[in-house]
């Protein structure tokens, strides 16, 4: 059972990620961003002249899209002031452990993994700032036809597949983030499933940050062909500093017939990082597709992970638990667009918010859309709130409904712990913080059922050190 315990230890490191590493970037592009710097940024890639191309034009537009003139404040965010692009390292990547820079081996030492734990991982990947630094990859995996590889790689090597999905399910019009992480992006994770091949255990990535002011721009392409299954795991981390940093990355994934596809993020940024992914995926005939979002770090999140359900019979469910404490704005959701016929959707958001000195706030966006044709599709969006101290939660759904055979439904709470329920418990002599831990943790119940149980044990453990942080002086 050794390699549950490597997954453990990964997981560990999302409750112990405030740590820093001193090293000197081999390579940096700084803003103020120029036509001139993101040439330059794909010339030292040795990138094909068709994502040059698009990079010039992703900037472009960046240059023209405004801010979002709603939700949380992002005016902190100075693009003139930011790293772009941080190495720790030349080119060429490191094929064992042992070609490892030292600085980067402590990382693997604080996070937790072992050199013989990574011998056991199925696929296992860190990107360090903007470059991915490592990755190993079980050879039967390989033998299946199965790609797991960074992005920067699969962009030369694997040109012709990257070419044909690369933005085409978010497209840099689509908001000023997803402009600014087509023109600039690095690293990220890419994986081909192909048909028939069902992986049988999941495949992790490691996001970390470790510069001040730095801005992290992962691209991550995942298409699963027929009746394909594939499960990824992403965990993501940064150190305090006072400067504020950005995370700014994109998802697509393609989920063809008859495939599966579960994609995890445990998120655990610190508190001076503003969180703005944009994540989709396209479903097609009797295709289930799943994301699960767990969001505990950053000064302010804004996720929704989106799904376009195109195929006839597809489901989609997307599944958010969000902590919000002092000073953090935790905007999460899930947008569903209906375009196949008996077509699916789930979305469900169970969000806490505590404030003590700070305001917390947990903000529900839901954007549910059944286009014309969708017949006999049916929508479900679910969003219950726990609040405490100075604590704040909203929920905001948008629903259109354009097919008359078509049904949906919309349900939202919002309350305070209930004082009664802990008195009942303390009663029968359980202390007010276990008391307050099994009542958090319980709201969160429902949802942790749908991830793996190792991963759902490290969320609960995560429930439980936020928690430790308040007591009962709330």
């Amino acid at each position: 059972m050794q390699n549950s315990k490597s997954f453990d230890d990964i997981k560990n490191s999302l409750r112990n990620h405030w740590f820093k590493v001193t090293y000197e970037p081999q390579i940096v592009i700084k803003g103020p961003l120029t036509k001139e710097k993101i040439l330059e940024l794909s010339e030292m890639k040795e990138e094909p002249s068709w994502m040059t191309e698009m990079r010039l034009k992703a900037y472009e537009w960046f240059k023209k899209l405004p801010l979002p003139d709603w939700g949380p404040d992002l005016s902190e965010i100075d693009f003139d002031d930011m790293i772009y692009y941080a190495s720790p390292e030349l080119r060429k990547k490191p094929e064992n452990r042992e070609d490892i820079p030292e600085y980067i081996k402590r990382i693997f030492k604080k996070l937790g993994i072992s050199e013989e734990e990574t011998k056991m991982l199925a696929g296992f990947g860190l990107q360090f700032d903007s470059s991915v630094v490592y990755k190993k990859v079980k050879k039967y995996l390989e033998q299946l036809g199965v790609i797991f590889t960074s992005m920067d790689e699969a962009v030369i090597e694997y040109s012709d597949i990257v070419k044909r999905y690369f933005g085409k399910i978010v497209p840099y019009l689509d908001n000023k983030f997803a402009a600014l992480n087509t023109a600039v992006w690095s690293g990220g994770t890419f994986i081909y499933v192909p048909e028939g091949v069902k992986v049988p255990f999941p495949l992790h990535t490691y996001f970390r940050m470790n510069l001040e002011g730095i801005g992290q721009f992962e691209r991550t392409l995942i298409i699963v062909e027929k009746n394909a299954e594939i499960t990824y795991i992403e965990g993501c981390s940064a150190p305090l500093y006072s400067k504020a940093s950005l995370h700014a990355s994109v998802v697509e994934v393609i989920a063809k017939e008859n495939s599966k596809v579960r994609y995890i993020t445990l998120q655990n940024w610190s508190k001076n990082v503003y969180n703005l992914a944009t994540k989709r995926a396209i479903l097609y005939n009797n295709t289930h597709g799943l994301w699960i979002s767990a969001e505990f770090g950053s000064k302010v999140t804004m996720v929704y992970p989106g799904l376009i359900l195109k195929g006839n019979y597809s489901k989609g469910e997307i599944y958010n638990i969000s902590f919000a404490t002092d000073g953090q704005t935790l905007d999460t959701g899930g947008k569903a667009i209906h375009v196949g016929k008996n077509s699916r959707s789930i979305i469900v958001s169970r969000s806490i918010s505590i404030g003590k000195e700070k305001k917390a706030t947990s903000i529900y966006r839901g954007d549910i859309k059944i286009l014309k044709g969708s017949e006999n599709s049916k929508s479900i969006s679910q969003c219950d709130s726990l609040v405490e101290g100075k604590g704040t939660a909203e929920a905001l759904p948008r629903i259109e409904n354009y097919e008359k055979s078509s049904y949906f439904n919309h349900e939202a709470k919002i309350e305070r712990l209930d004082e009664d329920k802990m008195f009942y418990l303390m009663a029968r002599g359980i202390s007010k913080d276990s008391v307050r831990n099994l009542v958090y943790i319980g709201f969160f119940e429902d949802v942790l059922k749908k991830i793996p149980f190792k991963y759902a044990m490290e969320v609960r453990k995560l429930i439980n050190l936020e928690l430790d942080k308040y007591g009962d002086t709330v």
